[in-house]
């Protein structure tokens, strides 16, 4: 906050720049007696500048969106193999969200987060809780977790929170594609509860450590809990490489499960940027993996193109639920309309190497084809 300054002083800065100022010069005049120069008024004295008031506490940030889309799948059914466009030939409302977030500051060292979601998605992301009444409170809470900074640098969240893991996320216009790899939806968690702390070790280095129920549960039923370490590598705009590993018992009398996540992202042009996704997970003798290329063209200001390949095997166990190898080719239209209002056109083929995708006559095929498109308007705003 900009400190004030008293009236007082304004008026004496005033007077004393117009005491300084030269005085005009006189016409001559016949020589008389000079008479004594006038006495000048005292000027008042200046006061002093006021006391800097306080900065005051750090404002929450309120930030929403709401995300709406049409999709048709060529094969005349619900799609397979799909995190959120899972409706065919359906206007639906995948998401609405408000979200309240408080940074702690070394002048405010408490902070907070919580997202509340409604829709489509928000009821699919909670729909891996395994206890029922958790199921239909954390449908609407996405994120709820509270902040204290320690020292000048390590935060710890305590509560819910998003997956480190992945190079997509929940809320669809901060992806580059609209609809999300089939890794995301089935290969890594979406969420956690539990405890994580975020070190900055330096300018282009930080650090995460994790002690969570384990994936998607926020509840612990069986009294096992999930570790995990995290990595972000940042030595310039143009460069981010982001690494996560996560190792855990998921129940009672399973394997230990582990999963290795990374992602780099590459601007390689002013206009041009690239990224990869590499996921890979084991529980016992099953197995999963798969790898992402992401390209994406900002051709305008308002206009970009972005294009997607991936490649996934669930042969070896079949944790995924296709229990094959698949592939996925997509194409996505970004055009911001307005302000925070942005609309998609997406066209997405996705095949693997048995027939596993429904068809509007019950039989299988080997592959779909979709066209989506979504609306998305953001909003933002702080108090």
């Amino acid at each position: 906050m900009t400190p004030a300054s008293g009236p007082g002083l304004l008026l004496a800065v005033s007077l004393s720049v117009a005491a300084l100022a030269p005085a005009p010069v006189a016409a001559a005049a016949p020589q008389t007696t000079p008479s004594p120069e006038p006495v000048p008024p005292s000027l008042p004295e200046p006061s002093p500048e006021a006391t800097p008031l306080p900065a005051g506490p750090p404002k929450v940030q309120v930030t929403g969106l709401v995300d709406v889309y049409y999709g048709y799948n060529g094969n005349g059914v619900n799609p397979s193999l799909r995190a959120f466009d899972v409706q065919h030939d359906a206007f639906s409302l995948s998401l609405a969200e408000v979200a309240f977030t408080k940074t702690p500051t070394t002048g405010s060292r408490l902070g907070f987060r919580a997202d509340l979601d409604f829709g489509k998605t928000a009821e699919i992301v909670a729909s891996f809780e395994p206890d029922d009444a958790d199921r239909e409170i954390y449908q609407y809470i996405q994120q709820a977790y509270v902040s204290v900074l320690a020292g000048s640098r390590v935060q710890v969240d305590a509560g819910k929170f998003v997956t480190p893991h992945g190079a997509e996320v929940i809320e669809s216009q901060d992806n580059w594609n609209y609809t999300r790899s089939i890794l995301f939806g089935y290969a890594i968690p979406f969420y956690h509860f539990g405890v994580r702390a975020t070190v900055p070790v330096t300018k282009t280095l930080s650090v995460a450590g994790y002690l969570v129920n384990g994936w998607n549960n926020g509840a612990e039923l069986h009294g096992a809990k999930a570790f995990a370490l995290g990595a972000t590598v940042e030595p310039s705009d143009a460069f981010t490489w982001v690494g996560n590993y996560m190792v855990g018992k998921e129940g009672e009398g399973l394997a230990t499960r582990h999963l290795f996540d990374t992602t780099l992202t590459v601007a390689a042009a002013s206009k041009l940027s690239l990224m990869g996704n590499f996921d890979y997970g084991k529980e016992g003798a099953v197995r999963w993996w798969g790898v992402a290329a992401y390209a994406k063209l900002q051709a305008t200001p308002s206009w970009a193109l972005a294009g997607r390949y991936e490649y996934v095997d669930d042969t070896r166990g079949g944790f995924m639920t296709f229990g094959t190898k698949a592939q996925s080719v997509t194409l996505t239209s970004d055009y911001t309309i307005a302000g925070a209002l942005k609309a998609r056109l997406e066209y997405r083929t996705d095949f693997a190497d048995e027939d596993v995708f429904e068809t509007d006559d019950g039989s299988l095929r080997g592959s779909q084809t979709t066209l989506t498109v979504g609306v998305v308007c953001s909003f933002g705003g702080s108090f």
